[in-house]
């Protein structure tokens, strides 16, 4: 019974401390798992942003803007793509709070001697009384949206900067008024006159963000309506891997997204079992395939 009792106390802490390592195995594989969901979800994004930006090349807008945290509070990203070939003529001076945009205007308008041409704002009318160009605009609203609103970037050429705002289309009581609605309160127009051409771009924004230990995305700046990707999150960090080897949150002031390599992801994630916590940091490099585009 003495030898017994000398082996099974020999034995005991290899069982117990076995038994642990096992448990730690579990919470870390378990964390790395609940880490590279979020961290593919957000890749994916990079890999896609970009899109069909080249049309965007002369506003200065970045498919991916890293927002640095500071003082210790996590980093956001915001990644942008393009969703449509067509860009929406501005028909009609924007001022003010306007709510409301002319992206059409008919014959009798176009032919008015007292008013410069546009012939951007006469698309041909389809057998439905539409504009062509809103026509498509509202079959890519139905086809990528639940209720009809996107996200549009109004754009002043001569002055090289502009606004986003959310819109969708009017089509009551007649599609052929041309006209796009502005949704929310969004903010004042800077001024956009008729006679410097601005004109509209149809994007898609997704944000990226850390709030009480979630993951959340944020899609067309619907701050109020964020989806939640992952839970028991700590930290959330994002840093440019640049050409010329930097590694910075910032974006050097001679260079631009052209100049990304690729965008570094860490998430570090916990898990805990009664009173012992597993943290994990995971690190990720994704590659913005559409700096390729030209």
């Amino acid at each position: 019974m003495v030898v017994m009792g000398l082996i099974l106390g020999l034995l005991l802490p290899l069982v117990l401390g076995s038994r642990d390592a096992l448990r730690g195995d579990q919470r870390r594989t378990g964390v790395n798992q609940a880490l590279r969901i979020p961290a593919e979800i957000i890749g994916n994004d990079i890999r896609m942003a970009g899109e069909r930006f080249a049309r965007l090349s002369n506003t200065g807008l970045q498919p991916v803007e890293i927002i640095a945290g500071g003082s210790g509070a996590p980093d956001q990203i915001i990644l942008r793509r393009n969703l449509s070939d067509d860009v929406l003529p501005v028909c009609e001076s924007v001022t003010g709070t306007q709510n409301s945009i002319r992206v059409y205007r008919d014959s009798t308008w176009l032919a008015n001697t007292t008013s410069p041409s546009y012939p951007e704002c006469g698309p041909v009318i389809d057998p439905d009384g539409w504009p062509r160009n809103l026509r498509s605009v509202q079959d890519l609203a139905d086809d990528t949206t639940s209720d009809g609103i996107l996200r549009g970037f109004l754009f002043n050429p001569a002055a090289g900067s502009g606004q986003f705002f959310n819109f969708s289309i009017t089509s009551s009581p007649d599609p052929s008024s041309g006209q796009i609605l502005r949704q929310g309160s969004g903010p004042t127009w800077a001024g956009y006159p008729l006679e410097n051409r601005p004109r509209i771009y149809i994007l898609e924004e997704r944000r990226y963000r850390l709030e009480d230990g979630f993951i959340e995305l944020v899609v067309n700046g619907r701050d109020d309506e964020p989806l939640r990707v992952a839970a028991d999150v700590s930290e959330l960090r994002f840093q440019y891997v640049l050409d010329d080897g930097q590694v910075t949150g910032i974006m050097p002031a001679d260079m631009g997204w052209r100049n990304i390599r690729s965008v570094e992801v860490l998430i570090t994630g916990e898990q805990a079992e009664g009173a012992d916590q597993t943290e994990r940091t995971l690190a990720y490099r994704f590659f913005p395939r559409n700096v390729l585009s030209r």
